[in-house]
């Protein structure tokens, strides 16, 4: 009897332990793009990106138009020989200018370029950013490559910064020199000062296979403690 009791205590401390890490892990989604293969010209507009509303903007012209595509990017590779990573200020931009707070790039120094990161790399509020215009050269490989940033959600009030957030995200890219370039996939976690792990993807199934376990642990439990 006190082994049979043992038991349940033990199984009901799992049962809650995993709920626990279901709860977690809700909180936390990283929302991805899937595989995207978007053309970054080798111009000095390059590809602006809005990973919000998933829009980009290519040209004609320098930079987005607000209320159009890619217009609120939250990042942008350029450059007609050598690639360059541009920060957000208040080209294409809603005002108020994107705070330095707000935008960047995971670089080498706050005056660096651009690092080309190792799929597991973490990239949230500990990490160095350059707001500027780093240099890619890091990430002009040739081969794919990962990058980090983070980057403002406008909230409703898009006169304000009252209600904006900071967010981070990775993107995969093919850049090489000279030559137009590939974005291939990105990634951002939606809740805000939440760090996430460069090129990591969530498996789909995961949180249901977790989920299934979970209710067949608790009828099991159930049902040993009946008897």
């Amino acid at each position: 009897m006190k082994l049979h009791r043992f038991r349940s205590h033990f199984l009901a401390a799992g049962v809650l332990a995993a709920a626990a890490l279901v709860a977690t892990s809700a909180q936390a989604v990283v929302v991805y793009s899937g595989t995207v293969n978007l053309a970054i010209p080798n111009t000095t507009a390059g590809l602006y990106v809005n990973v919000l509303d998933g829009s980009t903007f290519s040209g004609p012209g320098t930079f987005p138009i607000l209320g159009g595509p890619g217009a609120n990017y939250d990042f942008n590779l350029f450059g007609s020989t050598a690639w360059t990573a541009f920060s957000p200020t208040s080209s294409g931009q809603s005002a108020p200018t994107v705070p330095t707070t707000s935008r960047g790039y995971v670089s080498s120094s706050t005056t660096g370029g651009v690092v080309n990161l190792a799929p597991g790399t973490f990239i949230d509020g500990s990490s160095v950013y350059n707001t500027g215009s780093p240099s890619a050269a890091a990430i002009t490989t040739g081969g794919e490559a990962l990058f980090g940033f983070r980057f403002r959600n406008e909230g409703a009030d898009l006169s304000t910064a009252l209600d904006d957030t900071v967010h981070y995200g990775w993107a995969r890219v093919i850049l090489t020199a000279g030559v137009p370039g590939t974005l291939v996939d990105y990634a951002f976690e939606s809740s805000p000062l939440t760090g996430l792990q460069a090129g990591v993807v969530p498996e789909p199934g995961a949180m249901l296979l977790m989920g299934t376990g979970l209710l067949g642990l608790i009828g099991w439990t159930r049902r040993r403690m009946k008897t």
